[in-house]
């Protein structure tokens, strides 16, 4: 007999209150509020008398609890018993918990309703439901029933058992959860997806979330430091998608609709935004603005209306606005002006003639208006992501597909936290592009109708519009989303027509229309071999010479420099309708009897691949096979698959996305393309070139290099060196930063420039705030072009390897998306660990609809500890709620919420840390000071005094504290021996900030600032930049002075090294070895700086760069063509060298020959050990 949950064996009990569940009645109390009865601590034996009723409820609960324990659990798998149903229903139902119900326990008791805990019965099966759903540690059932089993032993009552956990669990998530909506694919795999408008609903009715979401783009002026202030969503999103309305006083304002001005203008918005009210105000204090065409009105004998001229564009202020379309219909008569609602036409250029208006029905204006029932309509952009990762834990590889998102609108500082990153559809049959079709159908529902969602801040509905602001992965997931054939096409950049190895420029696509603007695009060839991966080898690996068994020849001068020049070229961009049309052609080539071939042959010569379209091809093909091409059989085989439908139907669902650009909407990924791609490619190829006598001397210069003011820990120098092929990402950020100093003399001096320049590049990327986007990019897009150079005066052989040219695409990204950090994947990419624990905490029999209904129970569990409001709804049904009645949402317990701010000292709060709902720690207030342990003294005796005698001004009887630390304005801690940087508020604002040693920390006894536990002043040693070190390109620094600085200027903590390069340090210092926290007789080896005053300022720093790059050195750029032909002549070299290496060797594996058949040797080849080849001639007598 199964163990089930059954609601109708529960009697009819009162709640205890209802503050949280309008639905029941309240208890008949007038001081509830003031006297709480503590019922765990009264002896209940000894207060009640048993009535009627009571023995009625003792009789049902005894029965209950033999029936729970005669019962047996018959189901094994740990998702077959506790999986909601999805929208097609199952055989199981749960019966739906409503407000007060009672779980039967355990032990056959049963306990009082508890309002508190709602909706869960009670506290236990409260905190136990939450552990079962903790992301990255999720329990099985084996595990629960441990933990079961102990609370038991323990003595704590009324402990449910695992089979009513799970109906609770599935009672709960029916009605106040995501439903996970199964779909049967196109291509004929079965997957499951969470209902993207439900989580978009719980977003907006969580009070953590939605007063933190931005509905309008912001023109910042040049300052770019989110998404909504980027040209994307500020210029170019469709404004069909975009929030469609503002409110100004009891007016609603759509775009498409005309309205009138205050000086009497007639108007029809474009889209809205925001602009901040003063310059330089905070992005909270702004004024809405209207981008809007010029409707001229136009009256004749025959027709009364208005004429828009697109290529007149106003920016309106709000505070212009006087009528709306409603009542612009009711004063127009008044006004002497034509119908509103008569609009002639538009005419998008000036000159060209009037085209018919088809934006909205002139007559009934924007539809959303309609819809919108006189709420607000909102959009909600997001970041969509896809990439596969494992299901297994073990190396044996699992693929798993999967799509997930966050919202766009949330600020740069929470959008990539784990509790931020919601799950749509995972699966290891269906590939990518056949979910994406499911997501696309709930996200094309969503922009027809709009999502009904209680928007918690403004405490009433609202109906929001999803949008797409951009798709994220890794290069090979965005080039399938954007439908090109991937990096190991002829055409392998995903954004332009650059064309590569075995693409002729007079076989080039169809590009009618398209302006080419590189004049070297014409060149015949690149070679793009083994460069697809991320796990290439070193460039040692002969790549430029082409193999026999290709059919390819080896590459001349001319080649290579003409691949380089179109690599590094400019080329014509890719456009989504292009790309549409093409496929058309290629599908109806396939329909009208072309053959495989030239179907093959289409998407070699343009670049496109439709794996999504390539299925419906095969099955076409098949169908077809030994039919001949254009006879009546054949159209009818071909109709049997296609079956009249129109082609768009099977091409990828990522065309249907309204107003994406896949080619352009799939930004740089800088994660894959700069740490796991130049770094990973330069620091492989230096390891392969040391011996190993350098790898032990790199080894300890990683070791003694000096991490302070960089944000990471002591590098560990042998881990780097020896697995130079397993590091993460967090190495090569590490890696970034240290290479100018443990490289200099190691590598070669072309491919040591090669690591200045990507060094010096990095914190350029990661940048957290722009103050002006032009001057960024500009030298941002010099960055760029400088280590491209550097590249190729190394060698060309790296331009093999495409992401070298995909960087070039960066900066028109981040003019279109935001900052570099926005669409990194860094937090996606660990978000598949929750997806792998999900797929190995089940049966693996159904992992699609497992992983997604888990992933929907954990949302469901976040969302009600956030404090979210939830509104009940039918168990099968995706329609979301609505009402405009705040009583008819209901809001977690008390006791739940208050879950999540326990504070129990030695112990973290798990249920908060796992949810990712721990608040951000309060950052302490600049100025913040941690003392010493030495006791106050006058001003004489410190350190200030004696170095700066007259910096302050001495009083009688005044004691200082001398501190330890203090906190920066940035936030981080600066501690004394500390290299800063601070602003002296004596100095114009506009020079540069000092760089400073500090020393001291003052803090004034019995002052104000003790009583904040904040310092008074700091005395800084100055140093001065003096020049650029010649080997570092780097500011070379040198001690200047003494100043004291009131606390409020230090601004942030420097990374500062030794000049080893100059004073050819080595590694004569010898420290003693820890081994398990023991201090050993062992030792071994630390650089011994010689002339420690000669110090670098290190500008390759990540944190604070953006302050750090005020101190950025000009570096000369190196000529474009030289650097080119320099590269080409070394890789050219370089093939010579190996060529000859290799007969030799194939020479020596020969049988030896005979002295008569000997022949004179007329060279001897000389090797420099440096690589160059060089010929000495012998004269024979």
């Amino acid at each position: 007999m199964t163990e089930e949950f059954d609601p109708q064996y529960l009697p009819e009990l009162e709640p205890h209150g209802t503050q949280y569940m309008p639905q029941v009645a309240a208890p008949d109390t007038d001081n509830y509020d003031v006297f709480q009865l503590d019922w765990d601590a009264i002896d209940h034996d000894q207060l009640y008398v048993p009535s009627a009723h009571d023995e009625q409820l003792t009789t049902m609960a005894s029965n209950l609890a033999g029936w729970l324990a005669d019962g047996e659990d018959l189901i094994c798998s740990d998702e077959d018993g506790s999986n909601s149903p999805d929208v097609e229903g199952e055989d199981f139902d749960p019966e739906l918990l409503q407000p007060g119900a009672t779980c039967p326990a355990q032990r056959g008791d049963t306990a009082p309703p508890n309002a508190t805990w709602f909706p869960w019965p009670d506290k236990k099966t409260c905190i136990l439901d939450i552990l079962r759903h903790l992301p990255r540690s999720l329990f099985s059932d084996a595990q629960l029933q441990v933990i079961l089993w102990g609370l038991s032993v323990l003595g704590v009552d009324n402990v449910p058992s695992t089979r009513i956990l799970k109906d609770i669990d599935s009672a709960l998530q029916s009605q106040y959860g995501i439903l996970s909506v199964r779909y049967q694919g196109a291509l004929g795999h079965v997957y499951y997806v969470n209902h993207l408008p439900s989580i978009i609903a719980q977003e907006m009715a969580n009070p953590r979330v939605c007063p933190h979401i931005r509905h309008y783009p912001e023109d910042a002026g040049g300052r770019l430091d989110q998404p909504w202030q980027a040209s994307r969503w500020l210029y170019e999103i469709d404004p069909t998608v975009a929030t469609p309305m503002i409110c100004k006083g009891w007016q609603d304002f759509y775009v498409f609709e005309p309205m009138k001005l205050m000086d009497g203008t007639v108007v029809v918005p474009e889209r809205w935004y925001t602009k901040p009210s003063t310059p330089g105000s905070p992005s909270s204090d702004f004024e809405y603005w209207g981008r809007a065409w010029r409707a001229h009105p136009v009256v004749s004998d025959h027709t009364r209306g208005y004429v828009i001229h697109m290529y007149e564009t106003m920016e309106v202020r709000a505070s212009q606005f006087l009528l709306s379309f409603p009542h612009l219909l009711q004063t127009y008569r008044m006004d002497g002006q034509p119908d509103p609602r008569n609009i002639i036409g538009l005419i998008e250029t000036r000159g060209c003639g009037v085209l018919p208006w088809t934006l909205t029905n002139p007559a009934v204006g924007n539809r959303w208006r309609t819809l919108a029932r006189g709420h607000r309509v909102l959009s909600y952009m997001i970041w969509l992501y896809c990439d596969d990762t494992s299901g297994n834990t073990s190396k044996k590889w699992n693929k798993h597909n999967s799509f997930l998102f966050t919202a766009a609108g949330l600020p740069c500082v929470m959008v990539h936290k784990e509790s931020s990153i919601h799950f749509l559809a995972t699966s290891n049959i269906a590939p990518p592009l056949e979910m994406l079709d499911g997501i696309v159908d709930q996200l094309e529902y969503a922009q027809m109708h709009g999502v009904w969602a209680w928007d918690i801040e403004a405490r009433e509905m609202a109906l929001v519009i999803p949008a797409v602001l951009a798709m994220l992965g890794n290069n090979p997931m965005q080039s399938e989303l954007a439908c090109h054939v991937g990096l190991q096409g002829k055409y392998f950049c995903r954004n332009c027509w650059v064309h590569g190895a075995g693409a002729d420029s007079s076989q080039r696509p169809d590009l009618a229309g398209i302006a080419v603007t590189n004049s070297d695009n014409d060149a015949r060839s690149i070679q793009m071999g083994s460069v697809a991966t991320d796990s290439d080898g070193s460039l040692h690996r002969d790549v430029t010479h082409q193999s026999k068994r290709k059919g390819r020849c080896s590459e001349t001068m001319q080649d290579l420099v003409d691949r380089a020049r179109r690599f590094l070229g400019a080329n014509p961009p890719r456009t989504c309708q292009d790309t549409v049309n093409k496929l058309r052609s290629m599908f109806h080539e396939v329909t009208s009897g072309k053959g495989k071939t030239r179907y093959i042959k289409m998407k070699m010569d343009t670049g496109i691949k439709d794996t999504y379209m390539d299925v419906f091809v095969e099955r076409i093909l098949k169908h077809v096979k030994g039919i001949r091409a254009g006879s009546d059989r054949y159209t009818e085989a071909v109709s049997a698959i296609t079956q009249g439908r129109p082609v768009e139907q099977f091409m990828s669902p990522v065309w249907r996305i309204k107003g994406l650009d896949p080619h352009q909407d799939t930004p740089v990924e800088i994660l894959h393309v700069i740490l796991l791609g130049f770094l990973k490619y330069f620091w492989r190829d230096a390891i392969s070139r040391l011996n190993d006598a350098q790898k032990v001397e790199l080894q300890v210069r990683l070791a003694s290099f000096d991490v302070t003011g960089l944000g990471i820990p002591p590098l560990a120098g042998q881990t780097l060196v020896q697995y130079a092929g397993s590091l993460t990402g967090r190495d090569f950020r590490a890696i970034s930063q240290a290479a100018p100093f443990v490289l200099y003399d190691l590598v070669p001096r072309e491919c040591y420039e090669a690591f200045l320049a990507l060094s010096a590049l990095v914190p350029l990327v990661w940048q957290p705030c722009i103050d002006n986007i032009d001057e960024h990019l500009a030298v941002l897009q010099v960055a760029i072009d400088h280590f491209l150079n550097c590249t190729a005066h190394w060698t060309l052989q790296w331009f093999n390897k495409p992401k070298f040219h995909i960087i070039r695409h960066l900066p028109d990204h981040i003019r279109r998306f935001g900052l570099a950090i926005l669409f990194a994947t860094e937090g996606f990419e660990s978000y598949n660990t929750v997806i792998c624990d999900h797929s190995i905490h089940s049966n693996r029999q159904a992992p699609s609809r497992d992983i997604a209904r888990g992933m929907a129970r954990c949302h469901r569990v976040r969302h009600l500890l956030s404090g979210g409001k939830f509104h009940a709804r039918g168990p099968v049904s995706t329609e979301l709620p609505y009402s405009n009645d705040e009583q008819d949402w209901l809001m977690p317990g008390s006791g739940v919420e208050s879950l999540v701010n326990i504070n129990i000292p030695s112990f973290r709060n798990v249920i908060a840390d796992y949810f990712g709902l721990i608040d951000e720690p309060l950052t302490l207030e600049a100025g913040s000071c941690v003392h010493d342990k030495t006791r106050p003294r006058p001003l004489e005796k410190t350190m200030t005094a004696s170095q700066a005698p007259y910096a302050l001004q001495h009083v009688e009887r005044r004691l200082y504290q001398t501190c330890q630390s203090v906190v920066a304005s940035s936030g981080e801690t600066c501690r004394l021996g500390d290299f800063v940087l601070a602003q002296d508020p004596r100095a114009a604002s506009s020079t540069l900030p000092l760089v400073g040693r500090l020393h001291e920390l003052l803090q004034i006894c019995h002052s104000p600032a003790q009583q904040r536990n904040q310092a008074n002043w700091i005395l800084l040693e100055t140093f001065e930049v003096t020049g650029s070190a010649d080997i570092y390109n780097l500011p070379r620094i040198q001690a200047s002075s003494w100043v004291v600085l009131p606390v409020t200027a230090l601004t942030c903590c420097v990374n500062v090294q030794h000049n080893c390069a100059r004073h050819r340090c080595t590694g004569s210092a010898a420290v003693s070895v820890y081994e398990e926290r023991e201090k050993t007789t062992k030792t071994t080896r630390r650089i011994e700086h010689l002339v420690p005053s000669d110090l670098i300022l290190n500008t390759a720093q990540m944190r604070n760069a953006t302050h750090v790059q005020q101190f950025r050195t000009q570096v000369q750029q190196l000529d474009r063509d030289r650097a080119i032909h320099t590269g080409a002549a070394a890789e050219l070299n370089a093939q010579k060298i190996k060529t000859l290496k290799t007969s030799k060797a194939n020479l020596a594996r020969q049988p030896p020959m005979s002295p008569s058949m000997a022949v004179p040797s007329r060279f001897i080849n000389v090797f420099h050990r440096t690589g160059k080849c060089t010929f000495s001639f012998q004269m024979i007598d």
